[in-house]
C-alpha cells in the first residue's frame, strides 16, 4: 500500500490490546479461585479442578499468543503491503512526463510496449482489489493456521478489518482503473494519429496541424493528469 506502516502500528497495538486482555482476564480468574470461600458449609472444589498459572506461564502464553497473531497478520497484510508498492511503481513509470509527449516515442512498436505496461498495471490493480476484497477470509484462516484461539482470532480479525480506511482505498481503486483506462486511450490515439505531431518550442509539449486532433490531445491530457492527482490525494489520505 502506498504506506501501510501506520496500518502495521495498529496491527501491533491490537495484538498487545488483545494480549493484555487475556492476561489481566487470567489473572483475575486466578485470583477469584485463590480466595477461599466465605460460606461456612462450602467445601474446596477438587485440586484436579483448580489450575493455577504462574505469571512467568501467562507471559509466556500471551508472548505466544502475540507471535501466532503477529505471523498471522503480516502473512495477510505483508502480501498487500507488496502489492501496493508494486502497483506504486508500476503507476510511477506511467506518470513520468515524458508519457504524455508523443515525440518521445520511437515508432508504433514502442507505443504497443506501454500499452502493455498499462495492461500489467490493470492486472496489479485487478489482483490488489481481490486481495482487500478477501482480507476478512483471509486473515480467518491465516489465525487459524496458527492455532489462534477462535474468540481471540475473531476479535483480532475484526479490530483490524475496522482499522482499514476503506472508504479511501476504495476510492483510489476507482481512480487507478480511470487511470488505466486514459493512459490507454492516449496510446490508441498515438497509434491512430501517429506522425500528426512536432515537437514543441517547450518540453513535452507537442504541436499538432490539425486542431481536432490538438483538441482531443489536450483534452487526453488533462484528464489524465487531473485523475493523477486525485489518486496522490489518496495515497496521502492513506498514511493519515
Amino acid at each position: 500500500m502506498p504506506n501501510m506502516n501506520l496500518v502495521s502500528l495498529r496491527l501491533a497495538l491490537l495484538i498487545l490490546c488483545v494480549c493484555f486482555a487475556l492476561e489481566s482476564t487470567t489473572l483475575h480468574a486466578q485470583n477469584q479461585t485463590a480466595v477461599p470461600s466465605q460460606t461456612p458449609e462450602a467445601k474446596p472444589a477438587p485440586s484436579t479442578a483448580q489450575h493455577a498459572f504462574t505469571e512467568g506461564q501467562v507471559q509466556e502464553m500471551v508472548s505466544k499468543l502475540k507471535d501466532r497473531v503477529g505471523n498471522a497478520a503480516n502473512q495477510v497484510i505483508g502480501r498487500i503491503q507488496k502489492e501496493e508498492t508494486d502497483l506504486r511503481i508500476k503507476y510511477s513509470y506511467l506518470r513520468k512526463p515524458e508519457r504524455l509527449d508523443p515525440n518521445t516515442y520511437a515508432s508504433r512498436d514502442e507505443i504497443a510496449q506501454w500499452r502493455a505496461s498499462v495492461q500489467q498495471l490493470n492486472e496489479k490493480e485487478a489482483l490488489l482489489e481481490r486481495l482487500y476484497a478477501n482480507a476478512d477470509q483471509d486473515l480467518g484462516n491465516a489465525l487459524t493456521q496458527q492455532k489462534v484461539n477462535q474468540a481471540v482470532a475473531e476479535q483480532v480479525k475484526n479490530e483490524l478489518l475496522k482499522s482499514f480506511p476503506w472508504s479511501t482505498i476504495k476510492k483510489k481503486n476507482e481512480l487507478m482503473r480511470q487511470f488505466v483506462a486514459e493512459n490507454d486511450e492516449l496510446l490508441v490515439f498515438y497509434d491512430k494519429n501517429w506522425g500528426s505531431w512536432k515537437s514543441g518550442p517547450d518540453k513535452n509539449t507537442p504541436t499538432f496541424n490539425d486542431k481536432q486532433i490538438a483538441a482531443a490531445y489536450q483534452d487526453l491530457k488533462e484528464r489524465i493528469n487531473v485523475t493523477a492527482l486525485q489518486i496522490e490525494d489518496q495515497y496521502k489520505a492513506l498514511v493519515q
